[in-house]
């Protein structure tokens, strides 16, 4: 019996653990994982262009990047077994998803986790998250006209700076299965 494909939008807060939880959600459930980096790699490598080059053809206009992140993206939901996370995942909250999961977390603990990956001080850790934060908002307000914090935009919103980023996995995969939408 073939089972259903699966689609996970995993949008959330800049440092709350979209990309581990999403790599451990892939690993139990065998999906494949995309987002604004994967896809933007997968241009420049097809375009035959460097990463620069490609931000001058954004700037200058000639490339509309979130046109086409959002419309690779929904080429791979369309073919499913997939998991969007991150900012493309926020693009996509208009289209039927087997489930949408919000990471959220403090601000503190968010400016600290992004300051140890990216090994930069923790005042310019707090001024990402905080234009990350404005991006985002943005992003959702001029395409669906909402608060991106709204929880009704989502299935489930997981507060990763209370629990470890392995539970905010569970917590995911039990929804799954009390819709019985698990593999």
């Amino acid at each position: 019996m073939r089972r259903n494909k699966i689609v996970i939008l995993l949008p959330g807060m800049l440092g709350s653990g979209c990309t581990s939880v999403a790599r451990l959600l892939a690993d139990r459930l065998g999906l494949k994982i995309i987002n604004s980096e994967s896809i933007i790699r997968e241009i420049v490598s097809e375009r035959g262009a460097s990463f620069l080059e490609m931000a001058a053809m954004v700037r200058d206009g000639e490339v509309d990047l979130e046109g086409i992140i959002r419309s690779i993206a929904l080429d791979y939901i369309n073919e499913g077994d997939v998991i969007v996370e991150g900012r493309t995942a926020l693009t996509l909250l208009d289209k039927p998803a087997t489930i949408k999961a919000f990471l959220y977390a403090d601000k503190s603990y968010r400016a600290k986790r992004v300051a140890e990956r990216r090994e930069i001080s923790l005042e310019e850790a707090e001024r990402e998250v905080e234009r990350s934060d404005e991006d985002r908002r943005r992003l959702v307000e001029r395409l669906y006209n909402h608060d991106w914090l709204d929880p009704s935009l989502y299935d489930v919103v997981v507060n990763t700076s209370r629990i470890p980023v392995e539970r905010g996995v569970e917590v995911i995969e039990a929804y799954c299965k009390l819709c019985s939408l698990e593999p």
